[in-house]
């Protein structure tokens, strides 16, 4: 019985190793925002009397090995009938958080997103890119993903997605990478959900295409929509815009 009892108590040690080493690798929401700077703080370097984060995230964004944090966050300021919503980013600088580049152009506010309510829906950094998304609508839907990049002066967009459609009708999709001056778009029709229309027009073949454009366009993140940039896809004629 000796080495039963001698191999349980290791098995038992072992397991609480496990546990807590588990536990230790097991970040918490209120962990990684107080990993970046605090809400008095980010409210402080923008001016704003106080903010609530929406979403948030820490990596590295300009290459350097350090992270930075970026966060998507309201102030009480009413614009349009919605509290004013910027997209800071912030830098570790003598061990200290300091507020890098903030706009509002990246993020639409609560009242834009149709009959689904608050379009906001994330806002990442992942591999060395800054990523905001968007859907809405209510029977025709849409989505849309931008990301940005540092390229060693500023944040500029260098690729964007998009989709536009209905259940049971059309849908187009569009792929844009500004950095390699390439396009990509598909129309066709949309799924039915189960039971509530025929599927038969799903093996339709969709229209698909893939085109070059200029590398020279440059849209920095404070200046998101500023601007318009139209793109017409040469074969099929179909359009979106930046």
């Amino acid at each position: 019985m000796q080495p039963f009892f001698v191999m349980s108590s290791a098995l038992l040690m072992l397991a609480l190793a496990t546990s807590c080493s588990l536990a230790q690798r097991l970040v918490t929401h209120e962990e990684l925002v107080y990993a970046g700077p605090s809400s008095d703080m980010i409210a402080n370097q923008i001016g704003a009397s106080s903010i609530d984060i929406l979403e948030h995230d820490l990596g590295d964004l300009n290459g350097d090995g350090s992270d930075e944090f970026v966060a998507a966050v309201e102030t009480p300021k009413i614009i349009d009938g919605a509290r004013e919503r910027l997209v800071v980013i912030f830098q570790k600088q003598l061990g200290k958080w300091v507020l890098w580049k903030f706009s509002e152009s990246p993020i639409l506010n609560s009242e834009e997103g149709g009959v689904v309510g608050d379009p906001f829906d994330d806002i990442a950094i992942q591999d060395q890119k800054l990523f905001i998304s968007h859907y809405g609508g209510s029977n025709w839907r849409w989505s849309v993903e931008d990301g940005y990049r540092f390229d060693g002066e500023d944040i500029i967009l260098s690729e964007h997605r998009s989709y536009w459609g209905s259940l049971c009708d059309e849908k187009v999709e569009w792929e844009i990478d500004l950095a390699k001056g390439i396009a990509h778009c598909a129309s066709a029709r949309e799924e039915c959900p189960e039971g509530f229309g025929n599927n038969g027009h799903v093996d339709s073949i969709p229209k698909m295409e893939a085109f070059v454009i200029p590398t020279t366009f440059k849209i920095k993140f404070e200046q998101r929509n500023d601007s318009t940039i139209r793109f017409v896809s040469p074969k099929h004629g179909m359009e979106t815009s930046l």
